[in-house]
C-alpha cells in the first residue's frame, strides 16, 4: 500500500468499528422491521396462529351512532415467535405488543374510507404473512322493535317475555307503544294500572326502552276525551264495532285527534312516562288528518306504513283491503321518509308535515315465519358495506293469553338470535338496535 492511500484505509477501519451490530428483523421484539416492505398475503391462514378480534364490519357513523374508532386484535403464536406486525390495507406497518403468551394491537380505523378493506399479519421479517382477513366499512342497519298494545290489559307472562327477550339479547331496545285505554277503561283496576306503569318505567330505565303511543279508538278512551264514540267504519265488521276497537282512525277529524292526543299526553305526563313522541295507528289505519294531529301535539315519528302483503290472514276483510290501497308501495325494503301535505306515501307533493314515517317493513310476529323475517333482514343487508343507513322494523302485540302464544315469543327470540350475529358493537356486522324516536336523528 502506498503512503498516499494509508489515511483513507485508517478512516474506513474507523467507520467499521463505529457501526452498530445488525438486528435480525424476524426475532426483534421492538418496533416494526427496518424494511417496510409488505409481505405477500398468505394463500391460506396458518392454523398455528390463533387470531381473535378480526373485524367483519366497521360503522362509518351518522348523527346517531359514531363511527367505529378502533378494534383490538390478539394473536397467540407458536413458540419462538418474538415479533408480529399488522398491515392494514397499504398503510404503514403497525407492531403488535407482547402480552404474556399473546400479542395485541389496537388498530385505529376512524380515518378509513367506506368500502372494502383488508388486514394482514406477519412474523417480522417473513416474506409471507400468516393471516389475512377482509372487512368492510359502511352504514348501520337499524333494528326498530316495537309493541302494539291493542288491549287495556295484558297477561303478566307477556310482560315477563319482554324481560326474557332483554336478558337473552342485551342490546335489544323495545319501543312500547302503549294504549291509553289502559288508563280510561273502568275494567282495569287502579292497582293494575300502577303495576303496568311501574313495569314500563322499569323497562325504560333498565334497558333504555321507549314509551310511545298506540291507539285503537276504543270508546272508553274516545269518551274520556269528551267526544262521541264512533262505531264504523270497522276494519273487521261491516256492521260496525260498538266497542270502537276496530274502527278506522280516519273516522275522526284532525280536530278530534288533537283532543285525543292531548289527553294521551296528559295521561303520559301524569303517570311519569314523559311526553310520547312515537306512534302507530291501530290496524295501521293512519290518514293524513291524523298524521297532522300527531304533529300538532308534539309527535315526531310514526310507523303505520305497513308491509301489507304479509297480512294474508285478513284477505276478505277491510283490514287487508284498506292497507293494500293506502300502503300499496310499502314492502320488505321500504325505508324512512317524510310525508307531505299531499301524501302519506313517499314522494308526495307539497311541504313536509314534520313527521318521520318509519315503515313497518317487518310487520308483526303475528304475520311472519322466522324464515320470512330472516329474508326481510337479508334483503335489507345482503352483505357488504351499506352505502346509506337502513332499518328493519318488527314487533309484537302484548295481549291476553288467547291472543299471544309462546310460539310468537320463540319466533322473536329466534329472529333476534339471527340478527345478533351481526352486531356492530362486536364489529360483526351493521346491526344496531334503536328506539323508534331515535330514527329522527338518522333520517
Amino acid at each position: 500500500m502506498t503512503r498516499s492511500l494509508w489515511p483513507l484505509y485508517l478512516f474506513a477501519i474507523g467507520l467499521w468499528l463505529a457501526a452498530p451490530a445488525c438486528v435480525d428483523d424476524a426475532t426483534d421484539s421492538g418496533g416494526a422491521g427496518n424494511a417496510n416492505t409488505r409481505p405477500q398475503d398468505p394463500a391460506e391462514n396458518d392454523p398455528a396462529f390463533a387470531v381473535a378480534g378480526a373485524p367483519v364490519y366497521l360503522l362509518a357513523g351518522d348523527n346517531l351512532t359514531p363511527a367505529t374508532a378502533s378494534f383490538e386484535l390478539r394473536v397467540t403464536p407458536p413458540s419462538g415467535v418474538t415479533a408480529i406486525d399488522l398491515w392494514l390495507d397499504d398503510a404503514e406497518v403497525v407492531a403488535l405488543t407482547a402480552d404474556g403468551a399473546e400479542f395485541a394491537v389496537t388498530a385505529n380505523v376512524a380515518a378509513l374510507a367506506r368500502g372494502n378493506h383488508r388486514l394482514m399479519l406477519a412474523v417480522r421479517g417473513a416474506t409471507q404473512g400468516f393471516y389475512r382477513a377482509d372487512f368492510v366499512k359502511g352504514d348501520a342497519l337499524y333494528m326498530i322493535i316495537s309493541t302494539d298494545w291493542d288491549f287495556p290489559d295484558v297477561d303478566d307472562r307477556v310482560l315477563d317475555h319482554h324481560e326474557e327477550l332483554h336478558g337473552a339479547h342485551p342490546e335489544l331496545k323495545i319501543t312500547h307503544l302503549i294504549g291509553p285505554y289502559t288508563f280510561t277503561d273502568p275494567a282495569v283496576p287502579q292497582a293494575r294500572r300502577d303495576e303496568i306503569v311501574a313495569w314500563a318505567i322499569a323497562m325504560r330505565d333498565a334497558h333504555g326502552d321507549e314509551i310511545g303511543l298506540h291507539v285503537h279508538p276504543r270508546c272508553t278512551f274516545v269518551e274520556a276525551a269528551g267526544l262521541p264514540c264512533l262505531t264504523e267504519p270497522s276494519v273487521q265488521s261491516p256492521a260496525g264495532d260498538p266497542s270502537g276497537y276496530t274502527v278506522r282512525l280516519g273516522a275522526y277529524s284532525r280536530e278530534d285527534w288533537n283532543v285525543m292526543f292531548t289527553l294521551a299526553n296528559e295521561i303520559w305526563s301524569d303517570v311519569g312516562f314523559g311526553k310520547p313522541t312515537s306512534f302507530r295507528a291501530g290496524a295501521w289505519t293512519l290518514e293524513l288528518s291524523t298524521a297532522q294531529a300527531l304533529v300538532d301535539t308534539g309527535f315526531v315519528v310514526d310507523s303505520s306504513a305497513v308491509n301489507w302483503p304479509y297480512m294474508e290472514e285478513w284477505l276478505g276483510y277491510d283490514l287487508y283491503t284498506w292497507n293494500q290501497e293506502h300502503w300499496g308501495p310499502i314492502g320488505d325494503n321500504s325505508q324512512p321518509y317524510h310525508p307531505t301535505e299531499d301524501s302519506l306515501l313517499a314522494g308526495g307533493g307539497g311541504a313536509e308535515i314534520g313527521l318521520l314515517e318509519v315503515p313497518d317493513n317487518g310487520v308483526m310476529v303475528d304475520y311472519w315465519t322466522v324464515e320470512e323475517m330472516k329474508s326481510i333482514f337479508d334483503s335489507n343487508w345482503p352483505g357488504g358495506a351499506l352505502e346509506t343507513p337502513r332499518q328493519v322494523s318488527t314487533g309484537f302485540h302484548p295481549a291476553p293469553e288467547q291472543y299471544y302464544s309462546k310460539h310468537e315469543f320463540e319466533s322473536l327470540d329466534a329472529f333476534f338470535t339471527y340478527a345478533d350475529q351481526f352486531l356492530a358493537s362486536k364489529t360483526a356486522g351493521p346491526v344496531v338496535y334503536i328506539n323508534m324516536s331515535d330514527a329522527t336523528k338518522v333520517w
